[in-house]
């Protein structure tokens, strides 16, 4: 999956190469929503999370945008008039601000572009699908299964056999706020899926056994999947 988004950031890389780069660092806010905003952004580096806040003041993961994404992308192909959610640097970043005039031109006058952005909605829908399935579930357990390979898919590099490297530092917490779990509930699981080998921690990340998750989901549509 990893080489496929490498090519397809390259060709979007090469689409957005004149504009100025932007660092920013981790944890800041690009967009609050219900923005109206003035530019849309290229994220070049980096990842940047998106998400509600509840009545209650608790944040709802709503996905997170890496390099080669657009954003707000419901803005920038007018659906919608503001930003929908609010879009922070979860890594520190470099994206490009381009005008939503231009960005469509290029995209209409680059078809190269225009394909490669098309196939990166296309697994960002999957993985939405992915996501939403993941909170249907009942139990913790095939929650967190179920959002780990959403993490695979979106985030996931190939590093020995059936085991993917999830390119994407989370906390219990942030793992529990994407599932609708508590934090407690999502560390136990976790040790658990650890110790039953679906689960390794490298360098801080997550690595998945994406066989034994499947075998343990017992949801054969999700082989046919390519990881």
């Amino acid at each position: 999956m990893s080489s496929k988004l490498d090519t397809t950031q390259s060709l979007l890389d090469s689409a957005m190469s004149g504009y100025p780069v932007r660092s920013i660092l981790k944890g800041r806010p690009l967009l609050y929503q219900g923005e109206i905003p003035s530019m849309g952004f290229y994220v070049k580096r980096g990842i940047v999370k998106f998400y509600n806040i509840t009545n209650q003041g608790e944040e709802k993961i709503v996905g997170y945008e890496s390099a080669g994404g657009l954003l707000p992308i419901e803005w920038l192909f007018s659906r919608a008039q503001v930003a929908l959610y609010y879009y922070d640097t979860f890594t520190d970043c470099e994206v490009v601000r381009v005008p939503k005039d231009e960005l469509i031109e290029k995209l209409n006058n680059t078809p190269e572009a225009a394909r490669a952005l098309l196939d990166r909605t296309v697994s960002m829908y999957i993985g939405a699908t992915m996501h939403l399935h993941a909170l249907e579930q009942s139990k913790a357990r095939q929650k967190l299964l179920s959002i780990f390979q959403y993490l695979v898919l979106r985030f996931g590099k190939k590093t020995n056999g059936p085991k993917h490297q999830i390119d994407l530092k989370l906390t219990h917490q942030e793992i529990a706020n994407l599932i609708g779990t508590t934090r407690e509930t999502t560390s136990t699981e976790i040790s658990r899926l650890t110790k039953e080998g679906v689960l390794e921690i490298a360098d801080g990340q997550y690595v998945v056994n994406i066989d034994k998750a499947v075998r343990l989901l017992g949801e054969d549509d999700f082989n046919q999947l390519k990881f």
